[in-house]
């Protein structure tokens, strides 16, 4: 699957790809966040959870290593020198 493919499935769909294809990388905390990184097929995706209303507030899939950036302490040494 495509970054372009993901985008164009249902939001329902898009959970169902995480849920199923996804590999989690990551998690970090903000505050009253959870964000949680996932690797799908040759793109990234990321989740911000509200943790007092626990909820799902926003769901944003990417290409850029630059957005990988907040996650880079979190991430195994392996996945880091495939990234270079």
């Amino acid at each position: 699957m495509t970054l372009e493919d993901f985008q164009n499935i249902s939001y329902d769909n898009q959970q169902e790809q995480l849920y199923y294809r996804g590999s989690l990388l990551a998690n970090r905390y903000e505050e009253n966040f959870i964000y949680l990184l996932y690797a799908l097929d040759s793109f990234y995706v990321e989740l911000q959870y509200d943790s007092l209303r626990n909820r799902l507030l926003r769901l944003s899939a990417f290409y850029s290593t630059d957005l990988l950036l907040p996650y880079l302490p979190l991430l195994p040494d392996d996945l880091l020198q495939e990234l270079d």
